[in-house]
């Protein structure tokens, strides 16, 4: 029976660290493959700023060109959301059914096994193959192991030293430095050519470049416009300048993305404010581009998650970042709706004058198209004195 080694991880970026792991791994179990697999969203932790899929796909390929075992798989990027891996070795096993897996992982996963989801499963699915990580972690590890087979589960720990290196050091390294000999050559001018690492996550520049290929050209138009939108705003009411541009420029970076995976993550972060996002919809983006930048992109500043997440809603106690990114989406250079002109006329002169405007206009549309208020907006509206009108028969 031939034999998968399955590795996955963020490969944030991929070192030599991850491929020496992998070659031991092979030559313990005589595997004929070796999958390395970055996660679309790992579930056990934020990984800081997290370099775009196809990068990190593109790093694993170039990472094991020289041993013709490696393969990179695009697997649990496809299906997008959290990176489980149980419907991973489903996934795999349906396809190859002959093949005999291996779920090679860390002493530091191999130690919370038994929280995984389904972990029973995983282990039925796959055999496990461990690696340490750190000086000293030997006996826990064995402890561990013991405990495991106790359960009916066998796994095989590799004799390997511990592995020195750390993804978040490379990263820091690649930032100060421009390079790393920690990663393999090919990657090295892969992140030099595609400028990855190499920024401050908070450059304006950089995220303009980023979050392109994330949108379609009007909604990448629309974010540009808005951020400029924004900063002229936080000019004129001394607010932060550079936060409002940055709130701007990202306040939209979830908006083409796939929304059933972004409401998963949604759901699983338990900030849901109580919305119905079935019935809304168009309010999923601002809620998940607050989480995803934090998960993706290193970029953890309250006021500017905030800015984002409420961008669409509105709420009760705006600061004056997130009202000015409310304002601005609502006042982009690319807007066009009947009464634009008197927004951007209020936008200029009065802040509290152009919040009450722009919410009835916001709780009239949604009365035009029988959708429900939220309670964010159903907040903004009770502070600015904005009446909810009628909808379906009732008052929401």
């Amino acid at each position: 029976m031939a034999r998968t080694i399955l590795y996955g991880g963020t490969f944030n970026p991929i070192h030599k660290g991850h491929l020496d792991i992998c070659i031991r791994a092979r030559e313990a179990v005589d595997a004929h493959r070796v999958l390395l697999m970055p996660a679309a969203l790992p579930p056990h932790k934020f990984s800081g700023w997290l370099a775009p899929d196809r990068d990190r796909l593109a790093m694993c390929s170039l990472a094991g060109q020289d041993h013709g075992f490696f393969q990179a798989s695009d697997e649990e990027l496809r299906r997008g959301g959290r990176s489980y891996t149980v419907e991973t070795l489903r996934a795999l096993a349906a396809r190859e059914p002959e093949e005999q897996f291996w779920l090679l992982i860390g002493s530091d996963m191999f130690l919370t096994f038994t929280q995984w989801r389904e972990w029973r499963e995983i282990a039925r699915m796959a055999s496990l193959l461990v690696a340490s990580r750190e000086n000293g972690d030997r006996e826990e590890l064995l402890a561990q192991r013991e405990a495991l087979a106790r359960e009916g589960i066998e796994a095989l720990l590799l004799d390997n030293p511990p592995l020195p290196m750390s993804s978040t050091e490379i990263r820091r390294e690649l930032r100060e430095t421009g390079t790393s000999d920690k990663v393999p050559a090919g990657v090295l001018a892969y992140i030099r050519e595609r400028g990855l690492y190499l920024h401050d996550p908070e450059d304006l520049p950089y995220l303009r470049e980023y979050i392109r290929p994330l949108m379609t050209d009007y909604r990448y138009r629309h974010s540009l416009g808005v951020e400029k939108q924004a900063a002229r705003m936080a000019r004129l009411y001394g607010a932060d300048v550079r936060k409002a541009s940055l709130a701007g420029i990202l306040h939209d970076v979830c908006k083409d993305m796939p929304k059933g995976p972004l409401l998963q993550n949604i759901l699983e972060s338990g900030i849901i404010n109580g919305i119905d996002f079935t019935a809304s919809p168009q309010l999923i983006h601002g809620y998940a581009g607050a989480l995803y930048l934090q998960s993706h992109m290193g970029i953890h500043d309250p006021e500017i998650i905030d800015a984002v997440r409420y961008h669409t809603t509105a709420r009760a106690g705006m600061s004056l970042l997130e009202t000015i990114i409310y304002l601005a989406d609502l006042t982009s250079e690319d807007r066009e709706y009947g009464d634009v002109a008197l927004m951007r006329r209020l936008c200029d002169e009065d802040l509290r004058g152009a919040m009450v405007h722009a919410l009835a206009h916001t709780v009239g549309e949604l009365a035009k198209k029988g959708k429900p208020v939220c309670p964010d907006t159903k907040g903004a509206c009770e502070q600015y004195g904005v009446t909810i009108p009628a909808m379906n028969g009732g008052t929401v």
